[in-house]
């Protein structure tokens, strides 16, 4: 099915997405890339409006929505945090705009778990609008490896209850998740859930098989740049990559060098952290650097590409280092290990050990044939999730569930 079709057009869609967004007077924008892949739905639909939290600061992020396109149903500031505290205030208020707004809307895209999701869930079931749940990460684990002590301990338990009402609303609600591990999560219910991929990579932008060839020759590299991207945050396991290129230097690989793309809470222990082993000339950090065509050349400017997470749903850095042509080595977590084959179309090495993947960084610069196969492997695996083809995947799912509620093709 090209497009989803009703009487008076095309649907229009409504997303939470979880995200902070700002406003600088003339445009919306976020600083999160997902919303990029919420943007690539503007084939199926008429109009996507973005309904979350906008910030009080006023100013322009990498993300911009097309006015054109995507409209902004601005909900009151709040982060997962401090919403509790002022739960009487705000929800009231999120209540009354989403009330006022879901008529024009005509299926709804929730993100879950969190907080405001079950309020959305509450006024779909109330004024009878499909919705469907969307699950990107496992929750408990992400709050638990941010916090420390007590806050830890209440963070893991309200992150608890929110997984535990998100299932329950599953049994009965489509629902994507991220990952075969919160897939399996979510499915014990025995509701209509089906695993999903968040994908930005375009047909256009994966290199030419011919290419990858040349590009991982049996010739073991003199020099070696591995590269890694995401958030610069605790759960993100940066550390142990950092202390793994420590093992290797230390070990006689000065050759060996690492760029770090992204920023975070984190990222000033981490610099400290390599100015402490004596790294700073192995180890550049390079900041965020938004999706695009500047990020795509940082992966192709790097022999490896490396993820330390200590959890993940299934993140979309996997595709774009291997539309890239780059081996990947990551760690057994969440829906990686459902993406990454070990030995065919990446290195899985276990969280929180730099011990393995300096194992798995010096097996590939020794052995060539291994590099060709698993860039080449990783290549076709991207093919076979572009994001056009994760949309698609993704509407066909969502017109053979609400075939019955949804308004019917003219």
């Amino acid at each position: 099915m090209d497009s989803l079709s009703s009487p008076t057009g095309r649907l229009r869609l409504a997303v939470f997405t979880g995200q902070y967004f700002w406003f600088d007077g003339q445009h919306y924008s976020t600083d999160e890339a997902f919303v990029e892949f919420v943007k690539s739905f503007h084939v199926y639909f008429e109009n996507i409006t973005l309904c979350d939290s906008l910030a009080r600061e006023r100013t322009r992020k990498s993300y911009l929505l097309e006015p054109s396109s995507t409209d902004f149903c601005p909900l009151p500031h709040f982060s997962v945090y401090s919403i509790w505290r002022n739960l009487f205030l705000i929800y009231p208020e999120i209540y009354r705009r989403i009330s006022h707004q879901i008529s024009f809307w005509d299926i709804i895209w929730v993100h879950a778990p969190h907080p405001v999701s079950l309020l959305f869930a509450f006024v779909c079931w109330r004024r009878k609008k499909p919705f469907f749940l969307f699950v990107r990460q496992n929750m408990v684990d992400y709050v638990r490896l941010r916090n420390e002590g007590g806050k830890a301990l209440v963070g893991t338990l309200v992150a608890w209850g929110l997984e535990y009402v998100c299932r329950r609303i599953s049994r009965n609600t489509l629902t994507f998740t991220l990952g075969r591990e919160i897939y399996d999560l979510y499915s014990r219910a025995g509701g209509p859930v089906f695993q999903a991929m968040v994908s930005l990579i375009s047909h256009e932008d994966i290199v030419d098989l011919r290419k990858t060839e040349v590009g991982v020759a049996n010739e073991t590299p003199p020099f070696v740049r591995a590269l890694s991207v995401g958030r610069l945050d605790p759960e993100k396991g940066t550390i142990y990559l950092i202390r793994a290129v420590h093992e290797l230097v230390s070990n006689g690989w000065r050759s060996l060098r690492l760029d770090l793309v992204g920023s975070g809470c984190e990222e000033e222990t981490l610099r400290r952290e390599v100015q402490r082993l004596g790294l700073t000339k192995q180890i550049r950090f390079l900041g965020y650097i938004p999706y695009g065509p500047r990020l795509l050349e940082a992966y192709r400017s790097c022999h490896v590409f490396v993820l330390p997470s200590l959890t993940e749903g299934l993140p979309q850095t996997l595709l774009e280092a291997m539309a890239c042509g780059l081996p990947v080595v990551a760690t057994r977590v969440g829906g990686v290990v459902g993406l990454v084959k070990d030995g065919r179309n990446g290195l899985l090495v276990d969280p929180a050990s730099p011990r393995q993947i300096c194992f798995a960084l010096r097996r590939l610069r020794r052995d060539g044939k291994l590099r060709r196969k698993i860039a080449v492997k990783g290549v076709e695996t991207a093919k076979n999730h572009t994001v056009e083809r994760e949309t698609k995947r993704i509407v066909d799912r969502i017109c053979a569930f609400f075939k019955a509620t949804l308004p019917k093709a003219a």
